[in-house]
């Protein structure tokens, strides 16, 4: 099976229509003989010590869109072996309405490969691998996985961030990369920066061999200063315009900010559907290009419109993407 059909759903038509799956929530968008894929969008990654049950309970019942229990950097030594037996635990007892992910230790510690046998006994939806560097351990472990569970490599390294792109298309089973510049600044040797500047290249490049590895937007690094809200909302508009999709977070009262970054005004939906009805209205008189409202639109901005209606139609369910 194919990169792509794991993490998208595609299919060639004649016509241009908008289905919902309702039992799934997933949108396939058919348009021609093009293939606009369903993406598998998750705005917000919540982080929760493996240590800590009721921090764990707490972000079991936020509203992130996917919860991250951690086994690695949030957990001290003397504590590694309790935080998997209460992870493992909460993993077999825990009702849940969000995705639910694993940080394990890495791969070259003591901890790691017990970490990935005994959480994967209990029902969660993805594996978090910290400092990936290597294609050859990243692969190793993705092939460990069973078809269900979803694999994020955390890229924090300088290393790392060398050989991203051989990590990110070196198994199938992984569907998108993850920053982690807390400790990526740490091994450069800088300060967490204030303006992102120094991160630029970093975020940038991860983009880059995201799309050229055909996975999914990569997911924005945690932003450690909780009292710093106007930092926050300047970096998560940054990071939406260099092509990231998503953020790790520390705390619940970080989700707001993320998901209003990472989902669609009304008035950028409703632009949007203009553009894809009055495109396609052009296109049946044998026009491919146009100027809509002083916009000069033809077809990879069509598809641009195509894919926000989608990804308006995944996280807003009332617009259901219609143009």
């Amino acid at each position: 099976m194919s990169r792509r059909s794991l993490h998208a759903e595609s299919i060639n038509v004649s016509l241009t229509r908008f289905l919902s799956a309702p039992s799934t929530g997933h949108n396939l968008l058919l348009v021609g003989s093009w293939e606009i894929q369903h993406m598998d969008y998750i705005r917000s990654f919540l982080f929760a010590p493996g240590s800590n049950i009721a921090v764990m309970q707490k972000a079991l019942n936020s509203a992130a869109d996917a919860v991250i229990l951690d086994l690695e950097d949030a957990v001290s030594i003397a504590e590694k072996e309790t935080a998997r037996e209460q992870v493992v635990d909460l993993l077999a007892s825990s009702e849940r309405s969000q995705r639910v992910y694993v940080r394990i230790n890495g791969w070259d510690t003591p901890w790691g490969r017990a970490d990935l046998e005994n959480v994967l006994a209990g029902s969660i939806d993805g594996i978090i691998l910290p400092k990936a560097e290597s294609p050859e351990i990243v692969a190793e472990v993705a092939g460990s996985l069973p078809q269900h569970c979803d694999f994020i490599p955390l890229v924090e390294t300088a290393r790392g961030l060398l050989n991203a792109y051989a990590v990110a298309a070196c198994h199938e089973r992984i569907s998108r990369l993850a920053f982690g510049a807390v400790d990526f600044t740490a091994d450069i040797g800088i300060a967490y920066p204030k303006n992102g500047i120094s991160l630029l290249y970093a975020r940038s490049q991860l983009v880059i061999v995201s799309r050229a590895a055909d996975l999914l937007p990569p997911v924005d690094t945690v932003f450690p200063d909780l009292a710093d809200a106007s930092g926050f909302a300047a970096e998560l508009d940054q990071v939406r315009q260099l092509g990231m999709f998503g953020k790790l977070a520390i705390h619940p009262k970080q989700l707001e900010l993320i998901h209003a970054a990472f989902t669609p005004s009304r008035q950028k939906i409703a632009e949007a559907q203009k553009v894809v009805k009055a495109f396609e209205n052009a296109e049946r008189q044998g026009v491919a290009a146009l100027e809509i409202e002083g916009q000069f639109v033809d077809y990879p901005v069509y598809r641009q419109a195509l894919k926000l209606v989608a990804l308006a139609g995944t996280l807003l369910p009332d617009s259901k993407g219609q143009a």
